[in-house]
């Protein structure tokens, strides 16, 4: 337990203090349902230690994991001796080439009961050498295993892809010529070298191929350019590369549906690389809570709203300034409200009609995001002002003539979900908090119709895998 303990309050008192609230708040980590898979890595008379496979993962230059330990005995928290726990679990990063490791999250029960929660992010956590023989030494020797073991692997399957194996010859010297259907890929001629004189290789037979491709490479075979048409070899105004550049302008466009869909999203970009190569995206279904007695939110949201607007494929709402949120003691500016139908998230496997989202950022662009369902029923007064002052061109904002306050589009019971995810349209950055409502408001078949009808198409991204995430509630 000593050596447990070093590592699951690796940092001062007072650290702890600040941080507690809001990792309380933010990711759990699996606990024993479907999301984990929990394999005994040590067993001994006072306790067992385990580690969840599916969140083995790597996260350059770190590999982490999530980790739990079983006490046979009561434990006392050194930061409050007078709370005890049974059962921890904890987040580990693991620095490999430099065998150090570090705790950025912990939480302790005792029995089913949340007692304590504490973390730190990766760039403020103590990184230091385990102790021999510890828990933390035993988990990092397994993880830095798997990560080894995972390298091997990507490395052989790279290999092979760029070596396959091709089928015996007569002759090895002798490359079997490419099928008519496989275009053989040039060698550059700075990578040519001189022939070794001592060594006589025979020269093989060109292929069809290869003679249709020296056919057309002939000058004396080129056919000559139509009147009034340029040569590609004599064309110097630039316009042949400015058309040949301009998918890759369009290739960061996306879309909800078609060639540039979400599951195409990370290709299109580099910028939009998390969209497919994340760990916790979003949308995700809102199940498998953990009571966490979140605090109501405090919220300043009486300024109404400025501007409205069609763009990015959504309906926007400019909020201006003034309207404030305070999370985890920090301030967080709306930025603007973004209105999704059907809805993005899914609380408990149900989709809603449509899915307000709020966005906050603080002065350092952190986000906090307020979803809000809408659900058929009676129609929203608030909404309808909206629906009305529609502008008639898509990109085109527009002033907004009523007043409609943020607060006017939240719901009255102040319950609500929070996790930690992200952006839920290109470049999918993560790192938001997202707080999602309970209570759902209400729309009307008609405005539903109205709203559908602006936006052109459904603009909702399909549902994440959770990732061993939790919710609180």
């Amino acid at each position: 337990m000593a050596h447990m303990s070093r590592y699951l309050f690796p940092l001062p008192c007072h650290r702890f203090w600040l941080v507690s609230s809001l990792l309380m708040l933010t990711c759990l980590p699996a606990v024993d349902g479907q999301a984990a898979q929990w394999l005994s890595i040590k067993k001994t008379d006072a306790n067992q230690l385990m580690i969840d496979k599916l969140s083995l993962v790597e996260e350059k230059p770190y590999t982490k994991a999530w980790v739990k330990v079983d006490y046979l005995t009561p434990q006392k928290n050194v930061e409050s001796v007078d709370r005890v726990y049974n059962h921890a679990k904890a987040l580990w990063y693991f620095d490999c080439a430099k065998r150090k490791a570090a705790t950025i999250q912990v939480f302790q029960y005792d029995q089913d009961e949340l007692v304590y929660s504490a973390g730190t992010s990766v760039k403020q956590a103590d990184f230091i050498e385990p102790l021999p023989d510890s828990e933390v030494e035993i988990t990092q020797q397994y993880a830095c295993k798997w990560q080894a073991k995972e390298k091997q692997r990507a490395e052989a399957l790279a290999q092979r892809a760029n070596n396959p194996v091709m089928p015996a010859v007569a002759n090895a010297k002798d490359k079997p010529a490419a099928p008519d259907s496989v275009a053989e890929p040039p060698v550059a001629a700075a990578d040519t070298k001189p022939a070794d004189p001592n060594t006589a290789v025979a020269k093989p037979l060109a292929t069809t191929t290869e003679k249709s491709a020296t056919a057309k490479n002939d000058p004396a075979n080129q056919a000559a350019p139509a009147p009034g048409q340029k040569n590609a070899k004599e064309d110097t105004t630039g316009k042949g590369r400015e058309k040949s550049a301009k998918p890759d302008k369009e290739d960061k466009s996306w879309a909800y549906s078609g060639n540039r869909g979400p599951d195409k999203w990370g290709s299109l970009n580099p910028e939009f690389a998390a969209c497919n190569a994340g760990s916790q995206q979003s949308p995700i279904n809102i199940e498998n809570t953990i009571p966490a007695a979140l605090k109501p939110l405090k919220r300043l949201q009486k300024f109404p709203l400025k501007n409205i607007a069609l763009k990015d494929h959504s309906l926007i709402l400019d909020a201006g300034t003034g309207n404030m949120m305070v999370l985890d003691q920090k301030p967080y500016q709306l930025k603007y409200i973004s209105v999704h139908a059907p809805s993005e998230h899914q609380i408990k496997q149900k989709s809603y009609a449509a899915e307000l989202q709020m966005v906050h950022e603080d002065k350092t662009g952190h986000r906090v995001i307020i979803a809000v369902m809408l659900e058929e029923g009676a129609a929203n007064p608030a909404l309808d002002k909206l629906l009305g002052s529609l502008p008639r061109e898509k990109e085109q904002s527009k002033p907004l003539v009523i007043r409609v306050t943020p607060n006017d589009l939240m719901p009255a019971k102040p319950a609500y979900y929070r996790y930690s995810g992200s952006l839920t349209a290109p470049p999918c950055t993560e790192g938001v908090q997202w707080i999602i409502m309970k209570e759902a408001l209400t729309i009307s078949r008609a405005q539903l119709s109205t709203l559908q009808q602006a936006i052109g198409e459904p603009n909702q991204r399909p549902i994440q895998d959770s990732q061993g995430r939790m919710i609180l509630e």
